[in-house]
């Protein structure tokens, strides 16, 4: 039985960790596995989620440092009849991919000077990392290198295939920041976050065979399809000198005949030849941020703007030929936009009673004006989050929310290497605290998705995208 091998981690195959829009985590403290309501909050874990509600902390020194892991599946069931030369009986095939990210640390750091001031600091994972494997490949490669051709030489002949490829990405933002409190209820911060991309992409396909034959096999073909049409020429122009005019035609016509079978084997051979990807992408970029805090007691309000952030991604290659010519965005010395798009982000929080509170928030993504981004047809990405704390005791806390994040993919913009489901995440959790300074935090989060379903040129061709994701985490906090 074929068996195929993928493990992918590129741009929108990543583990796109936890929470947020294309290349954006919003989910940076295991804080927020239990209660992902954190825009307005006031507390250590805000220096990422509300930075201006920081100056509204107790003086002294704040610390939070976090670990969390997710797990997420991801699903692509394809429907092609052309399978079946591939060895599938029925044309529909299911992919299905694991990615994992065992350990993905963050902290944050606030010092809040005195009753107007306080600078703060955090470093996380934005975005990327994290493993993905794919046992039975991905359908785009299946159908571009086996299928594909097949039909380019005359006809559907069947075929076979083996895929490997590795690939991970590291966004990595350290951010630096102050706020001011302008007066007794209202804070402003401004900040930047400095965002290091890495990313490594290394595999191949190989062993592709159409109607039981390999490259070097259609090699050999072209070679004597050549031969024989090089004899042809050779006797039609004796045939003309001789005189024998009907007899020089049908040679000539023989001659182009395997002419030009000797050019379908040779591309064939050079096509069915081993295709070698190895390629290393590094960029940075800066994101201004800007935020505003109003505590009005029971009730407190935020904002946050991040300014889009360009990152300019240059590749460091040694590839195949025919990988440069199938994948040129890898190819050695190019460079490729990957900005991460502007993100507003509001949210309210409000105490019950002492002991409870509820919380909102709204994210809203522009996708559409981020260069390199997958969404150029669709819409842009946004998110709605509520949220629930309970004291219980002066030592146990319960929380629990939902997150919906609705992307604005259009069909036009889905392929096997970049998409994102619509899905709505459910966190539960709690947190101890040891004493007035020290706190345990501790969260789950699953995500349920829904599916796109993508139609294919012909009626019966479809592919259904969909995935499951799960993250848990640790996280503790402490004042000095």
């Amino acid at each position: 039985m074929k068996r195929i091998y993928l493990s992918i981690c590129a741009s929108a195959v990543a583990l796109s960790s936890f929470a947020g829009g294309l290349l954006t985590n919003t989910n940076q403290n295991a804080t927020f596995l239990r209660n992902p309501a954190r825009d307005a909050a006031i507390a250590i874990d805000g220096v990422y989620s509300n930075p201006a509600g920081t100056a509204f902390l107790q003086e002294g020194f704040h610390l939070s440092l976090s670990w969390q892991a997710a797990m997420q599946k991801r699903q692509i069931t394809s429907n092609f009849a052309p399978y079946q030369l591939g060895g599938d009986d029925n044309g529909s095939k299911q992919f299905e991919g694991k990615a994992t990210a065992p350990v993905i640390p963050s902290f944050q750091a606030a010092y809040v000077i005195n009753n107007k001031w306080s600078v703060s600091a955090q470093f996380a994972v934005g975005g990327g990392g994290g493993k993905c494997e794919f046992a039975e490949g991905l359908p785009m490669f299946e159908k571009m290198v086996g299928y594909t051709l097949g039909s380019q030489m005359g006809q559907n002949l069947p075929y076979t295939l083996n895929q490997s490829l590795i690939g991970e990405q590291y966004f990595y933002g350290l951010q630096l920041g102050g706020t001011y409190k302008v007066i007794d209820k209202v804070s402003v911060f401004a900040g930047v976050r400095g965002v290091l991309a890495n990313c490594s992409y290394t595999g191949a396909i190989t062993n592709i065979s159409i109607d039981g034959k390999k490259s070097a096999d259609y090699a050999t073909l072209s070679q004597q399809a050549a031969g024989v049409a090089q004899q042809y020429a050779e006797a039609a122009a004796q045939a003309q000198k001789a005189g024998l005019l009907e007899a020089a035609q049908q040679y000539a016509a023989a001659a182009e005949q395997y002419a030009a079978a000797a050019t379908t084997a040779g591309k064939a051979a050079v096509m069915m030849s081993d295709y070698q990807l190895d390629c290393s992408q590094s960029g940075f970029g800066i994101t201004p941020i800007l935020g505003v805090d109003v505590n009005l007691g029971k009730l407190n309000l935020a904002a946050k703007y991040e300014f889009r952030t360009k990152i300019n991604l240059e590749n460091e290659s040694n590839n195949s030929a025919n990988v440069d010519a199938l994948l040129p965005t890898y190819a050695n010395g190019g460079k490729v936009r990957s900005d991460i798009p502007a993100i507003l982000t509001v949210g309210a929080e409000y105490s019950v009673i002492p002991s409870v509170r509820v919380a909102a928030g709204f994210h809203y993504y522009w996708d559409k004006e981020a260069k390199g981004s997958a969404i150029k047809e669709g819409s842009n990405t946004w998110e709605a989050i509520l949220g629930a704390e309970w004291d219980i005791n002066s030592k146990w806390l319960v929380s629990a929310g939902v997150q919906r994040t609705q992307y604005g993919f259009a069909d036009a913009d889905i392929s096997d290497l970049s998409y994102n489901i619509n899905s709505t995440a459910l966190c539960i959790g709690g947190a101890y605290k040891f004493n007035d300074r020290m706190k345990l935090n501790v969260g789950y989060m699953h995500s349920f998705y829904g599916e796109h379903n993508v139609a294919g040129a012909a009626a019966g061709m479809n592919d259904i995208y969909t995935r499951k994701n799960d993250a848990v985490g640790v996280s503790f906090d402490i004042r000095f």
